[in-house]
């Protein structure tokens, strides 16, 4: 597992970079996308469910909420077919849209969150503790 140090400064990579992808993806013409492509379109993906589970858990504490994220099988799905840094782009997005729709803040009340020193403890925890099995 990577210092808490680096983590974070993947993490502000990953939502600098997130940022422009976003920019760039509202830029693009539909036409220029491949209907054949079997991927999972992140923009469009329904979230709802994943959202639920983790609004449930977060009434038991922020690193439950956390492990029900990190844990739901279309992160993995996400990681196998982006590579991780579209999934950390991904990761990021959600994590900004759920606290946007749970909490009706904007986008960077919802940032601030998530770079809040406790979420990223209790990320880290949820993810050593998914890790450790």
């Amino acid at each position: 597992m990577a210092s808490v140090n680096k983590q974070q400064k993947r993490n502000q990579r990953a939502k600098a970079k997130a940022k422009q992808n976003r920019i760039q993806r509202a830029a693009t013409p539909e036409h220029f996308l491949d209907p054949n492509d079997d991927r999972i379109d992140l923009e469009t993906v329904d979230l709802s469910d994943l959202f639920q589970l983790m609004s449930a858990a977060e009434k038991i504490s922020q690193q439950a909420m956390c492990t029900a994220f990190l844990g739901h099988p279309l992160l993995e799905l996400v990681l196998e077919q982006e590579g991780e840094e579209a999934a950390t782009d991904f990761i990021i997005t959600a994590l900004i849209e759920y606290r946007q729709m749970t909490k009706g803040v904007d986008e960077q009340t919802a940032l601030d969150w998530v770079e809040s020193k406790q979420f990223q403890a209790d990320y880290v925890a949820a993810s050593q503790a998914l890790a450790q099995g």
